[in-house]
């Protein structure tokens, strides 16, 4: 495959891991929310914090080192997942 190809594989392909980690990222937010209003663990709200925290920074750090296209690929894809878990959030309050 030339160059082109392969930019657009990743960009395609960090899309999408981006709307993945984005959706578990959002929803571990809404997670660690629910913990903090409802008394729950204490450790297990730093721990979701680290855990999405890590997750992201490792996703959105790989596709920087990919360059520019893929970087932005998974931003959108990050804010994608974001709208999606929000209206799901919406709809249960």
């Amino acid at each position: 495959m030339d160059q082109s190809a392969m930019t657009i594989f990743f960009a395609i392909l960090f899309l999408m891991l981006g709307a993945m980690v984005g959706t578990v990222h959002f929803a571990l937010i809404a997670k660690d929310a629910d913990l903090l209003v409802h008394g729950g663990s204490a450790l297990m709200a730093i721990a979701l914090r680290i855990a999405r925290m890590l997750l992201t920074a490792g996703v959105l750090i790989s596709a920087a080192l990919q360059g520019l296209p893929t970087l932005l690929a998974a931003t959108i894809g990050f804010l994608m997942a974001r709208q999606l878990v929000l209206r799901r959030v919406q709809v249960k309050a």
